[in-house]
Order: structure tokens, then C-alpha cells, then sequence
């Protein structure tokens, strides 16, 4: 994905940075080039219940 951020007249370069600073963060590329840096497996089932166990258990100690 390419961002692109023309200078307009009026504008000094400080203010021409922080428009496209904010543009990148918006379309969140940093995000997905930071998530795709490494090769990740999927979570197995057995993981996803012990996950699911743990928090279960947490909320139940929330709400007394």
C-alpha cells in the first residue's frame, strides 16, 4: 500500500510530516508489517481451550 503526501503551499515541512505520519498509522501498515515480521502457526485447539479455561476461571474470581 503507497501513501502519498504532496507538500501544499502553504505548508512547512514539519507540518507535512505530521500529515503523513498520521495518514501511514491510519491505514495501519506499521501494524501489519510489524504482525507479518515473523512467521506465526495457528494456535492449536488443545491451546485455544487451555486459553479459554484460564479465563473462565478469572472471571469467576472477578465476580465474587
Amino acid at each position: 500500500m503507497l501513501i502519498y503526501a504532496f507538500k501544499k503551499k502553504t505548508e512547512s515541512n514539519e507540518k507535512l510530516i505530521l500529515r503523513y505520519k498520521k495518514m501511514f498509522f491510519q491505514t495501519r501498515v506499521a501494524n501489519k508489517l510489524r504482525n507479518e515480521r515473523y512467521n506465526v502457526r495457528d494456535i492449536s485447539k488443545r491451546k485455544i481451550r487451555e486459553k479459554a479455561i484460564v479465563r473462565e476461571t478469572y472471571r469467576s474470581l472477578n465476580k465474587k
